[in-house]
């Protein structure tokens, strides 16, 4: 397979307006406001209805035909084709960290409630197993055990990380389900590095988007290097950050080192004392608040005061973050909205099997605390 084969069909980003109408229009045809068989208005109707241009409805209509609520006659017009699916499907969870990650129990909490609105049923599972290899068996069993049950009609995936043997794990779980037709959305990320893309459907936060922004707010509060920190064997989208990251010092006017990427035990003693000793106002972007929270730990055991020695800031905003000891400045993912938009990739790709994966890229909400205050 090409690297062409491999590339999604599009980057829905949820900052674009036709994004946002796709979303408007398919409410309004799901709740029967555009009934099934007639014909909708036209793009210049559309794009004064709505107050958006053209090429937006354009684009909106585009998404909306390959998720198979339009049909689209050449010289005739737009007629709905939506036919509500009575029978229940079941789907299911696959998360490897359930219960390590607080975003993911969010997230599931979110897709329960909307499985009683949208009509489907939803069976949770994941591993809490601490051990990697304990780990990788139980993920296994459990991709088997939905297999057998038959009655599965999708999983929502997030691969395994921490682990150096990841990506072979993650590979073997969707290609189990492939063999047995089961559709898969990954969920967080993807299971090949960036920038790569798989052929699964892909529902998450935007990344890049989100490190460049917590970048420039510790340039923006003095700080006179800003460095990265991350766990060994990190998922993808942890790579995704760190470009994030590297693009911000650029256009900040800083030159990025890969010495100021920082992959490793943060409880090394020398780590900490070379990482703040040698550097005058130093600031921290952690992977996530769960490192984040360890590493001011860690700091905070080595005689230096956070923020006044060094700043740091994290990812998710997971409970706890505001009720540490400093609180936590953080990027707060929209786990409303990935459950959502998981579900809609999910219900499009059972309605057409044959569309090339797509990923969904949404905004999160920059949290300011304490912990980066000038």
């Amino acid at each position: 397979m090409t690297e062409k084969d491999t590339m999604p069909d599009a980057v829905y980003d949820s900052r674009q307006k036709y994004y946002s109408l796709y979303k408007s229009l398919k409410k309004d045809i799901e709740g029967n406001v555009y009934e099934n068989s007639k014909k909708l208005p036209n793009e210049i109707e559309l794009a004064e209805q709505y107050h958006v241009s053209r090429p937006t409805v354009a684009k909106a209509l585009y998404l909306l035909q390959k998720s198979g609520y339009i049909q689209r006659v050449s010289g005739v017009g737009t007629f709905v084709r939506y036919e509500p699916n009575t029978s229940i499907k079941n789907f299911a969870l696959l998360i490897p960290g359930l219960g390590e990650t607080e975003i993911f129990e969010s997230i599931c909490g979110h897709m329960s409630h909307l499985s009683q609105l949208k009509n489907f049923n939803l069976v949770w599972s994941g591993s809490m197993q601490e051990d990697a290899e304990m780990r990788r068996q139980h993920i296994k069993q459990l991709a088997i055990r939905y297999i057998k049950q038959k009655d599965i009609n999708g999983v929502f995936f997030t691969p395994l990380e921490l682990t150096s043997e990841k990506d072979t794990v993650n590979s073997n779980i969707v290609q189990l389900f492939d063999e047995a037709g089961i559709p898969v959305v990954l969920m967080d990320r993807d299971i090949v590095s960036f920038p790569s893309r798989s052929k699964y459907d892909l529902v998450g936060v935007d990344n890049f988007r989100l490190a460049f922004i917590l970048t420039r707010h510790l340039l923006e509060q003095d700080c006179k290097k800003v460095m990265f920190v991350a766990r060994p064997y990190s998922a993808p989208t942890v790579q995704m950050r760190i470009f994030g990251y590297q693009q911000a010092l650029k256009e900040a006017g800083i030159q990025s080192c890969p010495e100021d990427v920082h992959v490793e035990d943060i409880a090394n003693p020398d780590f900490i004392e070379h990482f703040i000793s040698s550097v005058e106002k130093p600031g921290i972007l952690c992977a996530n608040d769960t490192t984040a929270s360890k590493l001011m730990y860690y700091i905070e055991e080595h005689g230096y005061k956070i923020p006044e020695d060094v700043k740091i800031a994290g990812v998710d905003d997971i409970k706890y973050a505001k009720y540490l000891r400093v609180p936590l400045t953080t990027y707060k993912q929209p786990c409303k909205d990935i459950a959502e938009a998981a579900i809609d990739l999910m219900l499009s790709r059972i309605q057409d099997p044959s569309q090339k994966a797509r990923a969904v890229l949404l905004n999160g909400e920059l949290i300011i605390r304490k912990s980066t205050a000038n």
